[in-house]
């Protein structure tokens, strides 16, 4: 499952892969080769990251492996089962997560380096459903859509992560209860272990609509895109990064969140469909 671990996720990629993802990072790799102020032995940096981000990690990690001269072993997950595995004491160098709830349950134990975290990426939630591969398809929401919709008797099944555990989740649930549906949809939800899971489950045809990440539906052609929640109407969706007071390598940790926000990785953050915000918190 995508919760769990990713050791090394592109170790066995091949050689004209890791060539590529380093041409995607551009300047980043290109002005920036090992960086000689990091200690020259071997390193290994744990990375924790929400689900949502493997696609533009597994682009990034060649690059940063040869700046950082190490090897990134990621660990994806809901943000919130990544918060509490590094609460219990998981030896995380790196924390990525989706939303600041599970940032901020890390950080008032005093488990992060304070002065490392920043807010740096958004996102948005959209409405999906499945897409068959026919002529004759037909969606069955009507437009302009009106989330009343989901309410609807086509709908059995709403496919949303896990709104006790996961951003993604808790995000939808707060948008459906601002318009007014959610008591009506409550009991439709089929909950996921995060925003990958959520996406499959309408890939499948499991469930008939579902809400999940933007980043996630792009990515995925057995969904399609009914609605587009509006900045004005849905939560603020904010992505903070940070690096852990116990890390190992804190040299390593914070040169890495720094090197996330230099300008070709920003880019590579907005082509998988992210929003980066300003630098500075």
């Amino acid at each position: 499952m995508e919760e769990h671990a990713s050791r090394g996720i592109g170790r066995f990629r091949s050689r004209r892969a890791l060539v590529s993802a380093l041409l995607a990072l551009g300047t980043l790799v290109a002005c920036s080769e090992r960086d000689d102020t990091l200690p020259r032995r071997a390193a290994e940096l744990q990375v924790y990251a929400a689900a949502s981000l493997r696609d533009v990690l597994l682009e990034l990690e060649p690059g940063l492996e040869a700046i950082l001269g190490a090897d990134l072993l990621i660990n994806l997950g809901s943000s919130g089962d990544l918060a509490r595995q590094i609460v219990a004491g998981a030896p995380a160098d790196v924390f990525l997560s989706a939303d600041e709830r599970e940032m901020d349950r890390v950080a008032v134990l005093g488990l992060l380096e304070a002065s490392t975290r920043r807010d740096f990426l958004s996102n948005h939630l959209v409405v999906v459903e499945p897409l068959e591969d026919s002529a004759d398809w037909k969606s069955i929401f009507t437009q302009p859509f009106d989330p009343g919709q989901l309410a609807g008797g086509r709908i059995e099944r709403l496919s949303l992560a896990n709104v006790e555990t996961v951003p993604a989740g808790r995000y939808a649930k707060a948008w459906l209860e601002a318009r007014g549906v959610w008591s009506s949809v409550a009991k439709r939800v089929l909950p996921a272990i995060d925003v990958r899971a959520a996406t499959a489950a309408v890939e499948s045809g499991g469930a008939q609509a579902g809400i999940v990440y933007r980043t996630d539906a792009s990515r995925s052609a057995r969904v399609s895109v009914v609605f587009e929640v509006p900045r004005s109407e849905g939560p603020a969706i904010v992505y903070p990064a940070a690096a852990l007071r116990r890390s190992a390598d804190s040299a390593r940790a914070r040169r890495m969140l720094e090197l996330l926000s230099e300008r070709s990785a920003r880019a590579i953050f907005e082509r998988h469909g992210f929003e980066t915000l300003p630098r500075a918190r």
